[in-house]
């Protein structure tokens, strides 16, 4: 995933005002959340130009003002639809060689460019969903046999 200054951007630790109104976003973002009921949210200019914001771009400014509020900064990096297996590998915290086995079991679809590999960027990112929901169900599972095993009584 290499990174050039037209596909990156930061934002260094917030403070003071700033990090007041990234508050004040994220709690408005919170308390309105765009996908239920059919809400739409529009971005307002002074000027009084105006144009509605899609859902998904809702949902990342959610995440990025909840990010700024607690003081912290952040860098976005912009990713292609089709993904090489080494960005691919990288985006989910694996080795190449690992993802190669998960490819060749057919775990995660990918295609042939000549002679490479490539993934789409929605089956890596399904896959990685995939992979947090059973993490999260495993966890849930091992803290109720803790529980049932009596470890957590004080």
């Amino acid at each position: 995933m290499s990174l050039s200054a037209a596909t990156a951007a930061s934002v260094g630790p917030t403070e003071g005002a700033d990090r007041q109104q990234a508050a004040a976003v994220a709690a408005l973002l919170t308390r309105h959340p765009h996908a239920a009921g059919g809400d739409t949210a529009r971005l307002l200019f002074s000027d009084g130009e105006q144009v509605e914001v899609p859902t998904q771009l809702v949902d990342v400014l959610r995440q990025i003002s909840a990010i700024l509020a607690r003081g912290d900064g952040l860098v976005i990096n912009a990713l292609s639809r089709e993904l090489t297996t080494t960005e691919a590998a990288k985006l989910l915290g694996m080795s190449r060689p690992t993802l190669i086995r998960l490819l060749e079991n057919d775990a995660i679809a990918s295609h042939r460019v000549g002679s490479h590999r490539r993934l789409f960027l929605s089956d890596v990112l399904a896959f990685r969903g995939r992979q947090m929901e059973e993490r999260r169900k495993s966890y849930e599972a091992l803290m109720w046999e803790s529980d049932a095993l009596g470890f957590n009584d004080g």
